[in-house]
């Protein structure tokens, strides 16, 4: 809705455009250097990418520094140490004293920080949540991001135009906008729990590839009795996973369950009744349990699943012990075996079902990047960050520079160069590129696509297994909802008990330590906890985003 304009306003308009011409007028007549008389680098000019620091008068371009808390992953370099942030404050003019925390300690210190007054500018790879980015937001503490992206973040408002979905999952339930997100383009890492099976083992035992949940299970079952690598020895592990919610993701679209994707495990929709479900309590849910307690009694599934890591799953992997497995991509299986693997089919479940529950939207965090109300230069860094929205800027953070990390190929194609792909010093990819570009870890404020990914999600297999079943995904794919802060202290309470208690109960269906006929005892305490009060809180958050 436009607003009315007062006389003053309409004042200060004429004083602004006077001041404007003359020092438009000064610059044409007394700078021989040739500088533009428009502001360089608007995407209005050309169609060239939003350059950093050169959005605006209202932002300048002098040079500035600022102070940033960041999330570091072990395979990082020292960001100053890195070519990309080098290179970048050369373009932007904008130089960043980075405070660098690890991962493992990166929360319990960002809220510190936060809750004792002395945070930094800004939070890079923040790592928050919706609920986290309320709280501080609505206490001032982050800054509203609305204006400054309307005027000084261009590349921002392309991808909202391409994703609208982008833009309501980082707006909160009281209008406003506090961070910015990390988005995926590229559906083969969007696609999270891929189900991989060893083809050799298949061959091994002369079955095709299963198509429904009772050939996975005669498959597993050959697996097992049938000697699947064929070392004569009973050490076959016939389904895996670095956890059992992973399976438990994988499994549950063949029972009609998880229907709006991998964003909301314990809530979808009962398309019969159009109402929400609470996927941890319906009766189907409670044979994808017995499914699996059947597997895990036969010594079909990894009896250490309940203590699964990636480390374990590597090393089972390297010596040919996992039949089947499910995660991201092939490669934490061990370099040795991982290229015996093939994505699985869409197995058709006992009703029919076909969903391949494990997607994520491409509203990947909505919490990658904050601005506090610390920072002297909020449009300059609105601009500093909206960069990395850009193609311009996606390839540099990607895939550095070409000649020095990356060549293309006669088709266009991207591919680092040899001393990351075959690292003399034994790194490994990610380490490799963690000496220059700062993406492996994710949850950067960016786009993650096709073009520029060279991790694991563009592993051949891994773009071959979603491919193969691709056409099964979510019809509809919800992002995390926003929440107000009484909802949210709610959800970090009640919310959070009933997900303890479905998670250990899961472990003790599953194991067989408690039994299937205490499923009425277990759904009784779900609702003494709470869990009607918690469903509407859920409808709550699901009426504003299918508003918004």
């Amino acid at each position: 809705m436009k607003k009315k304009m007062t006389r003053k306003t309409v004042l200060s308009i004429v004083t602004y455009v006077v001041l404007m011409t003359l020092l438009v007028a000064c610059g044409s007549s007394g700078n021989s250097g040739g500088t533009p008389s428009t502001t360089p680098g608007t995407t209005e000019q050309a169609g060239e990418t939003n350059k950093p620091g050169n959005g605006g008068e209202a932002a300048g371009n002098e040079p500035i520094t600022l102070k940033m808390l960041a999330s570091r992953t072990p395979v990082h370099a020292d960001y100053k140490d890195m070519m990309v942030w080098k290179d970048y404050e050369q373009m932007s003019g904008v130089t960043v004293e980075w405070d660098l925390v690890p991962d493992a300690n990166f929360v319990e210190k960002r809220n510190i920080l936060l809750a004792g007054g002395d945070y930094p500018d800004a939070i890079y790879r923040a790592l928050l949540s919706n609920s986290d980015v309320m709280a501080r937001g609505g206490e001032g503490v982050f800054i509203k991001l609305n204006d400054l992206i309307e005027q000084h973040a261009p590349n921002l408002m392309k991808l909202f135009e391409k994703y609208p979905e982008v833009r309501s999952g980082i707006t909160q339930a009281d209008g406003n906008i506090y961070s910015l997100p990390f988005v995926s383009d590229f559906e083969s890492a969007n696609y999270g729990g891929k189900m991989f099976i060893n083809k050799k083992w298949l061959d091994q035992i002369g079955m095709a590839e299963p198509e429904t949940t009772d050939d996975f299970y005669k498959m597993l079952k050959a697996f097992k009795e049938k000697d699947g690598n064929g070392n004569a020895q009973a050490d076959e592990i016939p389904l895996t996973s670095t956890d059992i919610e992973s399976i438990i993701n994988a499994l549950k679209g063949f029972w009609g369950l998880g229907n709006r994707g991998g964003a909301h495990p314990l809530v979808d929709m009962n398309e019969e009744t159009n109402e929400l479900r609470f996927i941890p309590g319906d009766d189907r849910y409670k044979e994808v349990l017995e499914f699996l307690n059947k597997l895990y009694k036969e010594d079909l599934i990894d009896k250490e699943i309940f203590t699964m890591n990636s480390s374990k799953l590597t090393a089972k992997g390297e010596d040919d012990l996992v039949g089947s497995f499910i995660f991201p991509n092939p490669v934490p299986i061990g370099q040795k075996t991982k290229d015996n693997y093939i994505g699985m089919h869409a197995l058709k479940g006992p009703y029919g079902d076909q969903i391949i529950t494990s997607v994520n939207p491409v509203l990947r965090n909505a919490g990658a990047f904050v601005i506090t109300n610390k920072n002297q230069h909020p449009e300059r860094t609105m601009q500093w960050v909206d960069y990395w929205y850009s193609e311009e800027g996606m390839e540099l953070f990607f895939m550095g520079k070409e000649g020095e990390t990356f060549t293309k190929t006669a088709d266009g194609q991207y591919q680092y160069v040899e001393d990351i792909t075959n690292n003399p010093n034994g790194l490994t990819l990610d380490e490799a590129v963690g000496q220059h570009m700062p993406w492996p870890g994710s949850g950067q404020p960016t786009v993650q696509t096709e073009k520029f990914s060279k991790g694991g999600a563009s592993y051949p297999s891994a773009m071959e297994a979603t491919a193969k079943v691709s056409e099964h995904f979510p019809k509809e794919v919800w992002t995390p909802f926003t929440h107000t802060q009484a909802e949210s202290d709610f959800l970090a309470s009640v919310g959070n008990d009933i997900t303890t208690y479905v998670n250990e109960m899961k472990v003790k269906f599953i194991s067989g330590s408690v039994p299937f006929s205490e499923w009425e005892k277990y759904m009784d305490t779900l609702n003494k906890m709470g869990l009607n009060d918690y469903m509407d809180v859920y409808k709550e958050a699901y009426n504003r985003y299918t508003e918004s």
